[in-house]
């Protein structure tokens, strides 16, 4: 509903004028979102000592490992209370509707054959999401935060941020690699199945 004090003092140390009047001010407040949406992965660990700082495996930024959490393959590390940390940290600040609008693990999915049919058996990402849900389920009815939606990334494998295909993010399994296109078919993995019965009972069979 208004410029942040940090934005009105880089100003003032840019020489920036921002011309506004009482009018343009009452509209910011009075026009605000009508929802907050937002990605959660991960949690990150910083610490103050320079000396303790290191680089975790990952694309985003430097941060510390942090001993009482699992990691994906890829160095992110698992932490669905943080999803309920933030959900409430999010909803106090601004009493807005939450939405979240990506939610996943990548992990290199392999491809098998169980009773005559291809799948893949990702019981890690059932966990994952059945504890994220879970946080997001405590931080509603437990805390008091309102949260109108979730998404996991994604419902089928694509093309990571990295254009990469060995990190696969979907319930459904799409047949091919980097370099190779090969047959595009379409396989449900096992969290697939799961996401289905969690929808279809609201989240009670989980």
């Amino acid at each position: 509903g208004e410029y942040p004090n940090y934005a009105k003092k880089e100003w003032e140390r840019q020489g920036i004028t921002v011309e506004m009047t009482e009018q343009d001010l009452q509209l910011l407040k009075d026009h605000t979102v009508d929802f907050i949406s937002f990605s959660y992965y991960a949690s990150r660990v910083a610490s103050g000592d320079p000396a303790e700082r290191e680089k975790t495996a990952g694309n985003i930024f430097a941060s510390l490992k942090n001993p009482y959490l699992e990691s994906s393959e890829w160095g992110w590390q698992i932490d669905p209370l943080g999803l309920r940390i933030v959900l409430n940290d999010f909803w106090e600040r601004w009493e807005k509707p939450l939405f979240i609008v990506e939610n996943g693990l990548g992990a290199k999915d392999q491809l098998i054959e169980v009773d005559g049919e291809l799948t893949v058996e990702d019981d890690y990402r059932i966990a994952y999401h059945r504890d994220h849900i879970n946080a997001m389920k405590e931080a509603i009815f437990e805390d008091g935060a309102q949260v109108i939606g979730y998404l996991g990334w994604g419902l089928i494998d694509i093309l990571s941020s990295q254009g990469d295909m060995r990190k696969r993010y979907g319930v459904v399994y799409v047949n091919r690699e980097n370099h190779d296109l090969k047959d595009l078919k379409r396989v449900p993995k096992k969290s697939y199945a799961w996401l289905k019965r969690a929808i279809r009972s609201n989240g009670e069979e989980m």
